[in-house]
């Protein structure tokens, strides 16, 4: 999940960083976008879509090799239009830190619970329909066939098969794609613990270490808008985030003629429209018709991370006159270290700090407010600089009085909205659904997926809609007298007042622990396997104090096997995917930690947007309790026995590349070659669909390592020396332009609160404004 809006906040402010992906001519192996020598896929990203895909351009699987086929040809369609030169490395999650085990415990309960109420709808849906005449196989299949996407969990048999089949991919791939055949390809399955992004990052790390370390272009492929964060912090130039469109047309505002479909940087009230008209429209035509070619009808965008760290440094440039130490690089080290503070995976928002309500630009305020002032940044290499850290959210809790009654404001506004709309909107009639004999299986099933999504949304803004109703009126007479802080403790955390000190103390600690766990765990890797957030919800930065008299540590431990995971995360739901004596421990209520598997619990919506961001509250799993459960000394099967073993990381290369000097494909690695598949051997399918292939070429080894020799002039966090630097794009004129932008996302309120309770002049390039403006009138005139 990553940082919910974070990815929409960011375009907003910075429009220029996102391109367009363009689609390429088959006949050439030269991409039309950015140049690129390594491309990564977080393959969970890719997983997920492929075996249940929620929207159109990807065809619906019925079998596990559907499935495949799906990931095999979005992973096509990726490369494509990528094109890497130098290397592909895939990387599927393994077992998570018990940090990221909490949230995977989490989504994969809400998720059996939705799926109960998701196939309930289905049925409902597809009887009505049949009383209107319809009765198609395609929606019969598509109800009956459900996946449980529990499944896409290490140690399960789906993952199993899933690594086998990537690797038989990759041998087809390279011996008979040209797009694969000079590059290398590296693959660290499930079997290996890790998340796949944090995996891939480790790589990059340990290769900018290297004494003969060139510069690279990198491409991340994944969903997770925390990507962005952790490609900043490589430090790398060059570095590119590609994902699936998120920032459509219409989620677009212009700041200039305040029209939605675009941002001011393509607003033709600003520009003069160069392209002849006809050639636009012959060019659309090709790439549409390319795009037909495609089996995964997918749309993409491309985020520039160099553009992302040209706009921090404008707008931090102003601090170079008030700072003795002004150094980009440490600023986008804290820039990511102030984005754990409105959430992410490993611990929950500060409460007053939200995305959607100028949570980022709040803490942007601030920072740079106080920098020149507190002596020292707020990170050095992943490592807390607490006395710096303890005066930033000094700071915040300043302001943190005004932003909760803005946020309570508003939200009574929408409350009362809701209930105005409420009593005028009429009882809704379930509309007939509109046929044409023209329509084809995928058609109807467009259809219906449409009006499924709208009951959803429905029943889910109905449970919202509940979740903010006004308490009983003796509940109110109670809370009257009540501060919104001993309200919010008392209400999360069941804390009264009297019990608040102690307590204070105790989340004060597990937060900061919290917030030094996550920035290592960006920056160094997992420090601490076992460690995690063991709250639900974040304190008030007012109640953050003294954090430079708190001491921390981490411990040295070591991950969860696979099955023992699975116990972990996966509600009794899905304890089909475990072997059988593993599935008594969840299922039987004798079970030593039958505890651990609640039937019914709490999502708390109140205060949420939307359904799936509620906090699924379940019990913590106690690691030493579910370890000796987990013992239960039975035989398993040679199948289930490999499930749940470590696997290596495998390296893949044309005969050619086996006493290949990697360094010169920037890739400095130690490999042990294995002979599984001989030159001139064949290799089987498995996948019936899929043929064998003859004569293969491609050799395969184990990656021993992945430093050679480490550089004594190393500094993680600055550019390498020598390192030639991408030329700048961004300008005065457009940043300004940029400023108008903070309209959206709260960001111009929060700065009206920060600058009057900090006293703060708001200059806001005021003595510029004249020039942009005239700026504008002489580009209307062009």
């Amino acid at each position: 999940m990553g940082v919910p809006a974070f990815f929409r906040w960011l375009c907003a402010r910075n429009p220029k960083a996102l391109l367009e992906v363009l689609e390429n001519s088959d006949e050439s192996l030269i991409s039309n976008n950015p140049d690129i020598d390594n491309l990564y896929l977080d393959m969970n990203g890719i997983i997920h879509p492929c075996s249940h895909p929620d929207q159109g351009g990807i065809p619906i699987p019925v079998t596990y090799d559907d499935m495949f086929v799906n990931v095999f040809h979005y992973i096509d369609r990726l490369v494509d239009i990528v094109r890497p030169k130098e290397l592909l490395y895939m990387a599927i999650d393994g077992v998570a830190p018990r940090a990221k085990l909490n949230q995977q415990r989490s989504r994969r309960f809400r998720a059996a619970q939705e799926a109960v109420r998701i196939q309930k709808e289905k049925e409902r849906l597809r009887d009505y329909w049949r009383t209107q005449g319809l009765n198609s196989d395609t929606l019969n299949t598509y109800i009956e066939k459900n996946f449980d996407s529990n499944q896409i969990t290490p140690g399960t048999e789906f993952m199993q098969k899933l690594n086998i089949a990537l690797q038989y991919y990759i041998y087809d791939r390279m011996n008979n794609n040209p797009l694969f055949k000079n590059i290398l390809i590296i693959f660290n399955d499930s079997s290996i613990p890790g998340e796949g992004e944090h995996k891939i990052l480790q790589f990059v790390r340990d290769q900018r270490k290297q004494i003969n370390y060139k510069t690279v272009r990198h491409c991340l492929y994944g969903a997770d808008a925390d990507l962005i964060m952790l490609g900043l912090s490589t430090h790398e130039p060059y570095f590119y985030v590609i994902r699936e469109t998120i920032m459509a047309n219409d989620d677009k505002q212009c700041s200039i003629c305040q029209q939605k479909g675009h941002f001011f940087t393509d607003c033709t009230k600003r520009e003069k429209v160069i392209d002849d008209l006809n050639t636009e429209i012959k060019q659309y035509n090709q790439i549409q018709q390319q795009h037909k070619n495609k089996v995964i009808q997918v749309d993409f965008q491309i985020l520039q991370l160099n553009l992302v760290r040209e706009f921090l440094y404008y707008e931090t440039k102003d601090l170079q006159t008030s700072l003795k130490f002004y150094d980009l690089e440490r600023i986008i080290d804290d820039f990511v270290f102030m984005c754990f503070l409105v959430g992410n995976d490993f611990l929950p928002h500060i409460p007053c700090l939200k995305i959607t309500e100028g949570g980022i630009d709040c803490l942007l305020i601030i920072y740079k407010t106080i920098l020149s002032q507190i002596g020292d940044y707020l990170t050095n290499c992943g490592e807390l600089n607490l006395q710096q850290i303890n005066q930033f959210l000094f700071h915040v809790g300043l302001i943190e009085d005004e932003l909760i009654k803005g946020q309570e404001k508003k939200k009574e506004i929408i409350k009362n909205r809701r209930e105005r709309n409420a009593e005028s909107k009429e009882l809704k009639v379930q509309v007939p659904p509109e046929f044409s004999v023209l329509d084809t299986p995928k058609d109807v099933l467009s259809k219906f997926k449409s009006a499924l999504k709208d009951k959803l949304t429905e029943i889910n803004q109905q449970e919202i809609d509940q979740a903010q109703q006004a308490k009983s009126s003796q509940e109110l007479k109670k809370w009257k007298s009540v501060s919104y802080k001993q309200r919010y403790y008392q209400e999360k955390f069941g804390i009264k007042p009297q019990q608040f000190s102690e307590f204070q103390h105790r989340i004060k600690i597990s937060y900061l622990e919290a917030l030094a766990w996550t920035l290592k765990y960006y920056y160094q890797g997992c420090v601490d396997w076992g460690w995690f957030y063991p709250y639900h919800y974040a304190p008030y930065a007012q109640d953050l104090i003294n954090l430079d008299q708190c001491i921390y540590e981490f411990s040295q431990n070591t991950p969860f096997k696979p099955y023992q995971q699975l116990l972990a995360v996966l509600p009794p739901q899905s304890a089909q995917f475990l072997p059988r004596p593993y599935q008594q421990l969840m299922l039987e209520s004798q079970s030593p930690i039958a505890d651990f598997y609640p039937t019914d619990f709490v999502v708390d919506l109140k205060g949420k947007k939307f359904a799936w961001l509620g906090e699924v509250v379940l019990p913590f799993v106690d690691a030493d309790r579910l370890i000796k459960a987990s013992n239960l000394g039975v035989t398993l099967s040679k199948l289930e026995q490999e499930r749940d073993r470590l696997g290596q990381t495998l390296i893949f290369s044309l005969k050619k590349h086996e006493l290949f000097n990697f360094q010169l494909c920037h890739i400095q690695v130690q490999v042990e070659w294995l002979p599984r598949f001989p030159v001139g051997s064949e290799i089987k399918s498995p996948i019936p669909t899929m043929g064998n292939i003859p004569n293969n070429q491609i050799i395969s080894g184990a990656l021993l390592k992945t430093i050679v020799e480490n550089d004594p002039q190393f500094v993680q966090n600055q550019i390498r020396k020598g390192t030639i630097m991408p030329p700048e794009f961004l300008d005065e004129y457009y940043i300004n332009q940029c400023e108008l932008n903070k309209r959206s996302f709260g960001g111009e309120t929060v700065r009206r609160i920060i600058y009057q309770i900090l006293g703060i002049k708001q200059v806001r390039r005021q003595d510029r404004q004249q020039d942009d403006i005239d700026q504008i009138k002489k580009q209307i005139k062009l």
